[in-house]
């Protein structure tokens, strides 16, 4: 394993580490002690298998196949995370170009001055709660 993908490595268990204990402060406020207690056995593997990869003395060639799965998981979990955002963000995109940018358009194209502008302003900008 060449020194990228050890940095690589200890990026994802660092990231998994701190979802981790993102999970785990959730379970907490939601007082949900055996999800609280998992996401703390994850944080903790994590952090240790963190620890490992930064020391000095690391070698790939002291991971062990269970460790290999962490690292598995964690991956994983990133990629969720990742598509996850991306899907959220192209929802954004998608509203900007089918209500917010053809509304803005309208107003800045059918009218002559700020009250007009103000008052199609108001027609357009409206959710109703149908």
């Amino acid at each position: 394993m060449d020194k990228k993908y050890v940095q690589l490595f200890t990026e994802v268990v660092h990231a998994a580490e701190i979802l981790a204990e993102q999970v785990m402060k959730f379970n907490h406020d939601k007082k949900d002690q055996k999800g609280e207690e998992t996401a703390k056995i994850m944080r903790d593997d994590y952090s240790a298998l963190y620890d490992k990869i930064r020391a000095e003395n690391f070698s790939p060639d002291n991971l062990t196949k269970e460790e290999y799965t962490k690292m598995l998981v964690a991956v994983m979990i990133i990629v969720e995370n990742i598509q996850n955002r991306i899907h959220s963000e192209n929802k954004a995109i998608e509203g900007y170009r089918i209500d917010v940018i053809p509304k803005l358009q309208r107003i800045v194209n059918e009218t002559k001055n700020n009250e007009a502008a103000q008052s199609l302003a108001k027609e357009l900008f409206q959710i109703s709660d149908n």
